[in-house]
């Protein structure tokens, strides 16, 4: 049970790092006098943080035992959110490195699914974890919501999850962790094909869409609706409502499909979803629309894990690394593109455009991928 927490709830800790950025983006351009589009790519620190532990994470397993990269990395994760909060002046360095351990963290914890289990199972480990990410935006934006309209710190709620990181250090502590590395004379060799490097290339434009989309869409309210503060929180606690079911949901219907089939199925909802947000003329449809967004993303970058690792019969630690790399790459980019694209004259349903485009892009690549797959039984 300790070995499924942790590798579930690195998911809860990036949710609550990464998804109410968008909410506390205009407290961040108040509180520093920049403008709202300066504030969203500053955090582009975070997203390269995350990029750049992504990188670390093809190497630091063959060298450091995975136990001690959980415990130490949730550490300096708490230690970094408490510096973040008592000294905005170093806001740009913290995020960077807050980016870096939760990274690390997340790679750590699909690296172990893999090590733990195998086929089905591993896929439903794998999609347990984008649930607890999913129910981490429920939990993250309603608290962010909560906390910034009783006028706290706009920090305050990475103190949180900087509360949540020190208990999962302690969690593994006490936990044994059966160690694979590949350094071991019999463990498996990392072997490449065409498919799963394929789907790095997918998933890298999926998260940039994904992340852009999770930033945006509260402006979006308020600049096309007029929304309130509570009302763009709310739309985005929809988002991740619709999430958290579409994942659970997920869980169970991976345990029977193939993987390549729910993944397609997911993508084309999105797009649809996407979709019919854009061409809402009213706040309480746009509301409506934000469930079925969540739910196409529920399960979706896991999905793409699982869909991954099925392209080669042994993963190791340098294929979940290189998958994460991908997604990470894509939602490094996400807030200085859609910013750029932003700024650019198109406004901001001009970068939901752009998303929509690259949702289909990506529907796409994922269908050729799976065609690839019937037709190469031997892959490696």
């Amino acid at each position: 049970m300790r070995i499924i927490l942790i590798c579930i709830l690195a998911s809860f800790v990036i949710s609550g790092l990464l998804n109410p950025i968008g909410l506390i983006s205009g407290p961040v351009s108040e509180s520093l006098g920049i403008s709202n589009s300066d504030a969203v790519a500053l955090f582009s620190y975070f997203t390269f943080g995350v990029f750049g532990g992504y990188v670390l994470s093809f190497y630091i397993f063959d060298y450091v035992r995975l136990k001690m990269v959980v415990i130490l990395s949730y550490l300096l994760l708490a230690i970094s959110i408490s510096v973040l909060y008592f000294n905005n002046a170093l806001l740009s360095y913290c995020l960077f490195f807050i980016g870096i351990f939760a990274s690390l963290e997340v790679c750590a914890a699909s690296t172990l699914a893999s090590w733990t289990w195998t086929d089905k199972p591993r896929q439903t480990v794998l999609i347990a974890q984008d649930a607890m990410f999913n129910g981490g935006g429920i939990v993250f934006t309603a608290l962010t919501t909560y906390l910034l309209t009783q006028t706290y710190h706009w920090a305050s709620i990475y103190l949180v999850v900087g509360f949540v990181a020190m208990s999962i250090a302690l969690i593994t502590i006490s936990t044994e962790i059966k160690e694979v590395s590949a350094n071991i004379q019999n463990a498996p060799k990392t072997t490449w094909n065409l498919g799963v490097v394929g789907v790095g290339f997918s998933i890298l434009l999926f998260m940039l869409a994904k992340i852009s989309i999770f930033i945006w869409v509260p402006q979006y309210a308020v600049e096309v609706f007029g929304a309130t503060m509570e009302q763009s929180g709310r739309l985005l606690t929809n988002i991740f409502t619709g999430a958290f079911i579409g994942s659970i949901a997920g869980t169970f219907i991976v345990s029977k499909i193939r993987i390549e089939y729910f993944l397609i199925g997911m993508l084309a909802i999105g797009a649809m979803g996407l979709y019919l947000m854009i061409a809402v003329t009213d706040l309480t449809k746009l509301m409506l629309t934000a469930y079925v967004v969540g739910a196409s993303v529920g399960a979706t970058f896991n999905g793409y894990m699982a869909f991954g690792l099925s392209f080669v019969k042994a993963p190791t630690h340098r294929h979940v690394a290189y998958i994460l790399l991908a997604g990470g790459l894509g939602s490094s980019f996400a807030p200085l593109f859609s910013s750029q694209l932003a700024e650019s004259g198109g406004g901001i349903q001009t970068v939901l455009l752009v998303c929509l485009g690259i949702q289909i892009a990506v529907l796409i690549s994922v269908i050729f991928l799976a065609k690839f797959m019937r037709q190469r039984p031997d892959l490696a």
